[in-house]
């Protein structure tokens, strides 16, 4: 149990350096030493020897000046404090009764002992491994044969030879670096020579782990006439336990018949540390079910929770028994093995491991930043980013366990001697402990005092969360049960105490911790709950039709017969193009977000498109597809937040609940929850949203193509078809800059793959879905990715089909008018509206502000603002009258994480309050932009999140014009020639174009579509309008100009200096993008690329907020007047929304980008280059 290497070095790293250097020379001579010995007697081991490749193994000198090995990669010891004492410990234990295995023998050790019907099952020496164990005779003097189930330090090699008079000696050790390690510390030379002495034959099967034992033995047999051989195991190991445990409890010719069945891959219950201590188990005896604390314990359970006692009030241990020895501390054993799970002295081992974490304690903390770009215009990100800055400088120092601890996660009881100590030395707010192994629970009835525990927590007011026999598979949804009860932002001062190590529960505990740290980053925030209720509600206008309750029921066999092919964006889309288009007229094809661009360049119109991301994105990955027909031919199937825009594109578009969001939760409080189904697993991708969907609608054969959650090479990471590449096959931009590719996983054709994080996730929420899928159903994995667990492995070349073309018609149709319908939702906008008052939101979010709006003096004050936002919102929640929960519910968490981190600082009070004063300030300016962007002026105010803009942009002015004429007036030559240039190169198929000076307005015959005014001298009047837009460049802004239709004043200020990115070829191409996108508004203030962001302050620009609406765009910001019915749309002729601006407008908000000054020279200077060579041209 005491593995931990901290535990075993000295504290002092002075102390601990001399250790190890005393001691390194003793090791360079005993390696050479071993070397001529090994180079003698066993020649063909040398090579180990030399190369000493250690990997992740490695020989330490220990606080007491004892050697052991250290696995540096998961930071444990092999052997514990006193390794040689406790390898010699073990060998006298096995010496009084040794394990022999008898080749005449009729039947087996076991079978040769006798378990009574009316045995005491809490009675160790009544058990069969015991009897067996007593069963077997000292350790004879002469002995013909002796196998030894591993090396380690090899203390054991040289007893052993001392002990007995050995003829032939079998060595099997399966980890080379043990062997290593033992040469360096262990005189290899001194066992030689008593072996030669004794006339002993070793025989060292290095990287072997036994499983030849009985080919090894009977090849020794032709040789040296044996009668059986004495077995030895030194360490755990899932070969040595089987071979041991086979061994005894079968006969030799039953093992020589049938061979020995190997347990490699043990329950996590069956879980043993490699190198247990040894314990004589004549001096421990059964547990007393009449004890005091027992009967005490089960008392208290039974009153404060009766489910847990249920279970434990006639237990019967399965694994592990609890024993007491004679100090009355309890240990456990192992049924069959008989293995301790602590040493001689449990209460110690406990103390010790309880002291080792309590003076480094672990918090996991929250991951609280964001690094992405795509989303980092939401206001939850923008206070994100000012955040993030004060989290960084306040960075906590790791010091001792403080007496009063907010919140703590035990992860591992064991006999329970940790949680004592802990709550003797500690006051603890909130405990939160997980027990997967339930015999171990049942030991700590009888180890620790239950019912005062419980009474001290009851007294205290404090909680404790017992979950006792999860191995993880539902763990995180129950402790995140607890802490949303409580308010999930306390994660953020919880520590994580793992008690014990068990290897098999590794991942589970990972995959915990890594969720748990999740919680809020990933959960809902303001910006994601805002746009999904507004996109909902827009559905909801739109009457698409929904997912039904039960949807599967609603389809014939026949139907759900037709198999799915749901495909992915991964790299094996490219080498599964054949059968999709094989079998595209009989399987049911499922687009999965990107992978639409790549069956589009295949020639493949897939039956439906899935997308999940609520955000506009979609809309600009669909148009870039560059194929309005082939959208028009497909149905989009989504989450009920799905982007309006994006929906416009398709042919139909089918929705479905997704559970949890505020979306879904407010709108199924109106519809009412048995009308329409939830999907519960339709995150983090759109691949699992198809899975999640397609299984619930109870299709029987479900195939993953392209579904790779993973890739082969890094820079292979999607279908090179897909927009993530240029046609050469280049990435468009590196992945895995952005992107951790490093994580390994297994793979599904091969024996690992690399993934990412929101990949390893996808995977398992998958897994999940399999797992509570129909039994009829199937999921082929057909990816050459990662390894799902529950889909079949199938390539693609495998498949095959028998549904009919027919057949799959009528599912298509069953799907569409069946499993969705829309009927219900007719009055959904008005009850809706009626259910969550407006008034109500708005006052209640006055109420958070006026509370921000105090003084901070002290800690006591964070806590009240921490603990009173939590209750206004549930409040709210429980009333249901307004949205205030689901609006403020993820960025309040957010909010009071950030608070609770800095009240867990246990230094430098004053720094806590000036970064608490300031995180409420921000707050409070947050809440103010909360309350604008919830204005009841503006309605359907959805997303405007884009990818590729520009780009998109220009294929759809490309895709619209029709052969409009532009005219340009222009007293500026330069201007006009870099127009010229402009539209040559950006623009070629502009093909009627005409630029004149003013003089030359009269001579226009014919009204043009596009009007651009460039004159040096302010104009008041514009002859001539353009019929979808005019755009007139001016310096400043002029009021004098009459606001005639279709007149935008493009606003370019001249900043003097070289900080700022201007110039005429810059002016040019703004005035032509937003000629082409038409926007309609009074204004448009460009963005500037500048290396002097202060020189963009915080003065305000004279648009008066009461009488103009802004919106910002990539390029330039558009502001309308609020009587203009143009701005409702918000929607330009190329296809873009612009993100309503929530204040008024200031310079600062006219920054594009900040750069280095020396960048900023470097782009100048490429533009003067190409504007001296357009003047050049045609000069």
């Amino acid at each position: 149990m005491l593995k931990n290497i901290r535990l075993h070095l000295e504290k002092d790293e002075e102390k601990q350096k001399l250790l190890e250097k005393k001691l390194a020379s003793t090791i360079i001579e005993m390696q050479h030493k071993n070397i001529n010995s090994f180079a003698r007697n066993i020649p063909s081991l040398v090579t180990y020897i030399k190369s000493a490749s250690l990997q992740n193994h490695s020989i330490f000198c220990n606080k007491f000046g004892e050697f052991n090995i250290v696995d540096y990669g998961i930071g444990r010891t092999l052997y514990g404090f006193h390794p040689k004492q406790e390898v010699l410990q073990q060998l006298a234990l096995f010496k009084q009764h040794a394990t022999y295995i008898s080749f005449s023998a009729a039947t087996s050790p076991l079978s040769q002992t006798i378990e009574s019907s009316e045995f005491d099952k809490l009675d160790i020496t009544q058990t069969n491994s015991f009897k067996t164990r007593q069963s077997f005779s000292e350790l004879s003097e002469e002995v013909d044969c002796m196998v030894v189930l591993g090396c380690g330090l090899g203390f054991h090699i040289l007893q052993l030879l001392q002990s007995c008079k050995i003829k032939n000696l079998i060595i099997y050790e399966p980890e080379p670096q043990y062997f290593q390690c033992s040469v360096l510390v262990m005189d290899w030379n001194e066992i030689f020579s008593l072996a030669k002495s004794q006339g002993t034959q070793i025989f060292i099967q290095l990287e072997k782990d036994g499983r030849d034992l009985t080919n090894n033995i009977s090849e020794l047999r032709e040789h040296v006439d044996i009668s059986g051989f004495y077995l030895y195991q030194h360490y755990n190991h899932p070969v040595f336990d089987s071979l041991h445990k086979e061994l005894t409890e079968k006969s030799w010719q039953e093992v020589t018949q049938h061979g020995i069945s190997f347990s490699m891959q043990p329950d996590y219950n069956h879980y043993l540390p490699t190198w247990t201590p040894p314990v004589d188990l004549n001096k421990v005896k059964k547990v007393d079910l009449t004890s005091q604390r027992y009967t005490n314990n089960l008392a208290a359970l039974k009153k404060y929770y009766p489910n847990i006692f249920k279970e434990f009030e006639h237990y019967q241990p399965k694994i592990w028994l609890p024993v007491e020895n004679s100090q009355g501390e309890i240990n456990l054993i192992k049924k069959d093995s008989l293995t301790p799970w602590y040493s001689e002295h449990p209460l110690q081992d406990c103390i010790f491991n309880y002291d080792n974490f309590s003076e480094q304690p672990h918090k996991d903390g929250l991951v609280l930043g964001y690094t992405g770009t795509k989303l980092a215009h939401y206001l939850h990100y923008q206070f994100v980013k000012e955040t993030e800055a004060l989290l960084i400088e306040t960075e906590e120092e790791i010091s001792e366990l403080p007496d009063k601890i907010a919140s703590i996660i035990l992860f591992g009881l064991g006999a329970g001697y940790q949680l004592e100590t802990l709550l003797q030395r500690h006051s603890v707010e909130m405990l939160f402990l997980c027990e997967p192994n339930t015999d171990f629970f049942y030991a700590s009835l009888f180890a620790i005092d239950w019912e005062t525990i419980f009474s001290i927590v009851e007294e205290s007011n404090a909680r404790i969360y017992l979950n006792i026999g999860d191995d993880g598979t539902n763990l995180f949804r129950d402790l995140l049960n607890q802490f949303h009860s409580i308010g999930p932002y306390i994660l953020n001062d919880t520590y994580f105490y793992q008690s014990y190590y068990n290897a098999s529960l590794n991942t589970a505990i990972a995959q915990l911790r890594e969720q748990l740290q999740v919680v809020i980053s990933m959960g809902e925030y303001f910006d994601h709950a805002f746009y999904g209720i507004e996109h909902t509600k827009e559905g909801m206008r739109r009457n698409y039709p929904i997912l039904t309750h039960k949807p599967a029921n609603k389809l014939s066999y026949d139907s759900k017969e037709v198999p799915i092919f749901i495909i992915g964006n991964g790299p094996s889309l490219d080498s599964s193009v054949d059968e999709i288009k094989e079998w595209q007229d009989k399987a049911i094809i499922v687009s999965c977000g990107t992978a639409l661009q790549a069956l589009h360049r295949h020639k493949i119109t897939p039956d439906f498109h899935a997308e999940i991301e609520q955000n506009r994105s979609t809309f600009d990955w669909a148009t870039l597809v560059g194929d309005v027909e082939f959208l028009k031919n497909i149905t989009l199937i989504s989450c009920n937040g799905i982007h309006p825009d994006t929906s416009n594109l398709y042919k139909d578009t089918l929705i479905a609940f997704k559970e949890g969001e505020s979306s879904t939760v407010s709108a199924q409080r109106v519809l009412g929850n048995k009308k329409f189904s939830s999907l519960q697993h339709a995150f983090p991708t759109v691949s699992n949203f198809v899975c999640d969907l397609f299984s619930n609608l109870g299709f029987s054969n479900l195939y993953l193509l392209g579904v790779d959650l993973g890739f082969i090479n890094v820079k292979h990471h999607h279908s090179l078809s897909s927009g993530y590449y240029q046609d050469d096959g280049e990435e468009i931009t590196d992945y895995t800059t952005n992107n951790n590719t490093s994580l390994v996983v297994p793979g599904n054709f091969r024996s690992v793959v690399n993934t990412k994080h929101e990949f390893k996730v996808s995977r398992q929420i998958i897994e999940q879905v399999i797992y509570k899928k129909p039994k009829q159903q199937n999921f082929y994995n057909c990816s050459d990715g990662a390894k799902i667990e529950g889909a079949i492995p199938l390539r693609v070349d495998n498949i095959l089909i028998v549904s009919t073309e027919s057949q799959k018609q009528a599912a298509l149709l069953e799907v569409k008018t069946r499993s969705f319908s829309n009927a219900q939702i007719s009055d959904f906008i008005e009850n809706y509206e009626k259910t969550y008052s407006h008034k109500n939101l708005m006052n209640e979010l006055g109420a958070i502000e006026k509370l921000n709006s105090a003084e901070l003096r002290n800690k006591e004050d964070v806590k009240y603002i921490i603990n009173k936002q939590k209750e206004m919102l549930f409040a709210s929640y429980q009333s249901g009258k307004s949205l205030l929960f689901y609006y403020l519910y993820g960025t309040t968490n957010y909010v009071n994480a950030v608070f609770t981190k800095f009240m867990s600082i246990q230094t430098d009070q004053d720094n806590v309050h000036e970064a608490c004063t300031e995180i409420k300030n921000k707050w409070l300016t947050t809440i103010g932009k909360l309350k604008s962007k919830l204005s009841e002026d503006y309605d359907r105010d959805f997303d405007s999140t884009s990818y590729s803009i520009l780009k998109r942009e220009m294929m759809t002015f490309k895709a619209n014009y029709r052969g409009e004429n532009l005219v340009v007036v222009s007293d500026s030559s330069d201007f006009n020639l870099c127009l010229l240039y402009l539209l040559k190169n950006a623009y070629p198929w502009v093909k009627n174009t005409q630029i004149i000076t003013p003089d030359e307005i009269d001579e226009i015959q014919e009204q043009p579509a596009y009007c651009i005014y460039n004159l040096k001298e302010s104009i008041n009047y514009a002859p001539l309008i353009g019929t979808k837009s005019t755009i007139i460049v001016n310096e400043k802004i002029n009021n004098e100009l009459k606001t005639e239709q279709n007149i935008t004043q493009l606003i370019v200020p001249h900043f003097s200096g070289n900080s700022v990115f201007q110039g005429v070829r810059f002016v040019v191409t703004l005035a032509v993008r937003s000629a082409f996108n038409a926007h309609n508004c009074s204004f448009i203030l460009p963005k500037f690329w500048t290396s002097e962001p202060a020189i963009f302050d915080q003065t305000k620009i004279d648009i008066p907020c009461n009488e103009y609406i802004s919106f910002a765009h990539t390029l330039y910001i558009c502001a309308f007047p609020l009587d203009n019915a143009q701005q409702l749309g918000n929607f330009s002729a190329g296809g873009s929304r612009g993100r309503r601006v929530l204040s008024q407008l200031r310079l600062n908000d006219l920054v594009f980008k900040t750069v280095s000054q020396e960048q900023l020279d470097e782009l100048i200077e490429k533009d003067n280059q190409t504007l001296s060579l357009i003047l050049q041209d045609n000069g």
